[in-house]
C-alpha cells in the first residue's frame, strides 16, 4: 500500500510540476506533511534543501522523500515515479514542438498556468521561510542575498557566504 501511495504521490508532482522544482514544494509538502504525515516540516524543508544544493534538485527531494518513508524501494520507485510524467511528456512534444508553440489553445494554456507557477513558487518561498528564517541573523542573510541578487552578485557566491556565515554564527 506504501508504495502505492509513493508512486502515486510522486507521478501526480511530477506531471503538474511546471515551472520547475519550487512549484513542486507546495504541491509534495501537502501530500508528504499533511495528509501522509511521512516527513516532519522540518524533514520536508531539509529534503528541498538536499536537493538544492544537488543537480536535479526535483529528484534528489523525491528519493530522499522516498527513502524516508520506505528504505531503498521507496527511493527508487519515488526517483522513477517522480521522472516518468515529464519524460512522457517531452517524448509527446518533441515531434511537434513548433506545432505546440504556435497553438493558440496551447498559448492560452500557458497563460494561465505561469502566474499559477508565480504563486506556487511564492508558497514554496513562505513554506521554507516559516521554518527557515527563524531569528534575526537568518533573516538577515536572507535580506543580504536578496539584495547581492539585485545586483547580480553570482548565486554561489551568496550560497557560500550563507554558508560561511551560518559556520561560524551556529557551531
Amino acid at each position: 500500500m506504501i508504495y502505492l501511495q509513493i508512486a502515486w504521490v510522486c507521478l501526480k508532482v511530477g506531471a503538474l510540476a511546471f515551472g520547475g522544482g519550487m512549484v513542486m514544494v507546495p504541491m509534495l509538502e501537502h501530500d508528504v506533511v499533511l495528509c501522509h504525515q511521512w516527513l516532519t516540516h522540518r524533514e520536508f524543508v531539509d529534503a528541498v534543501a538536499l536537493g538544492q544544493m544537488t543537480p536535479g534538485p526535483l529528484l534528489v527531494s523525491a528519493t530522499f522523500i522516498g527513502y524516508k518513508v520506505a528504505g531503498i524501494p521507496g527511493a527508487t520507485l519515488a526517483t522513477l515515479c517522480i521522472f516518468l510524467p515529464s519524460f512522457l511528456m517531452t517524448l509527446a512534444a518533441s515531434h511537434g514542438l513548433d506545432r505546440f508553440r504556435r497553438n493558440v489553445h496551447v498559448q492560452a494554456f500557458l497563460k494561465g498556468v505561469f502566474p499559477a507557477v508565480v504563486g506556487l513558487i511564492a508558497a514554496a518561498a513562505i513554506s521554507i521561510g516559516r521554518t527557515s528564517l527563524a531569528d534575526t541573523l537568518t533573516v538577515a542573510i536572507a535580506v543580504a542575498a536578496l539584495i547581492l541578487l539585485r545586483f547580480k552578485v553570482d548565486a554561489v557566491w551568496i550560497i557560500i557566504g550563507g554558508a560561511a556565515v551560518g559556520l561560524l554564527a551556529y557551531r
